[in-house]
């Protein structure tokens, strides 16, 4: 199967969002872009950082702990060196970077943040007009909208979608070459619960039972099993 990148209905929408934050004439605004996991934020967030020249940094466990580490790993992403070891320094550096050298950044796992690391963001944001995009699971959602400053600046605030029959479909073909019927990719979207994680798995079993059994179609029965195989994994 190959490693590819499929620009599911989710891709699409946060690109085009992304976009438009980045044309927005400098103003301060800020992103979110929020779903279960395996809807595919991460991997869009990563593809379209590296693909666009775009800043990506992950919220870790011990932001909550410190601010000064928040600051730091932003530091680090923004390649400013060396990395100041306080708060302020570190601020004033994020400031001073991001003026000289306008970024579009992206902070995935940002439901893990704090009220307060948010706070920080929105002075960012203020401070240097870089958009920042906040990538999380459904508690993103009622931290921006709690908080009427970090809400006001929110440009756009966009779900990631169950994966469609259509995506899965696209992806199949573009990763392993096969066709699907729409009805055998209907079936695996519902056993996927609208998650990509297990559909790539099930595709991946696909690929094999039919280059096992040298056949150049998949059938109903190859779909069951590979849906079977899949439940007993995750299980």
């Amino acid at each position: 199967m190959k490693n590819v990148f499929v620009q599911t209905q989710n891709a699409k929408n946060f690109i085009t969002a992304m976009k438009e934050a980045e044309n927005f004439g400098g103003e301060s605004v800020l992103l979110a872009f929020y779903g279960p996991a395996g809807r595919g934020k991460t991997e869009a967030s990563r593809f379209f950082a590296a693909q666009e020249g775009w800043t990506y940094c992950r919220c870790r466990k011990g932001w909550q702990k410190s601010e000064l580490w928040m600051l730091q790993d932003l530091c680090f992403e923004l390649k400013i060196d060396p990395i100041p070891k306080r708060k302020k320094p570190a601020f004033e550096a994020i400031l001073e970077r991001l003026n000289i050298s306008p970024a579009t950044v992206i902070i995935d796992e940002a439901d893990k943040m704090s009220q307060g690391l948010l706070e920080w963001i929105r002075d960012i944001v203020d401070l240097t007009g870089a958009p920042f995009a906040l990538v999380g699971e459904k508690l993103l959602r009622y931290k921006m909208e709690r908080e009427r400053r970090i809400w006001s600046r929110t440009l756009r605030l966009i779900e990631f979608a169950a994966i469609s029959t259509k995506d899965i479909l696209y992806f199949t073909k573009q990763s392993t070459g096969l066709a699907l019927t729409a009805q055998q990719a209907d079936i695996m979207r519902e056993s996927a619960e609208g998650d990509f994680r297990p559909v790539k798995k099930q595709v991946y079993f696909l690929e094999n039972l039919a280059q096992v059994n040298n056949a150049d179609r998949i059938t109903d029965k190859m779909v069951e099993i590979a849906i079977k195989k899949e439940k007993k994994e995750r299980s």
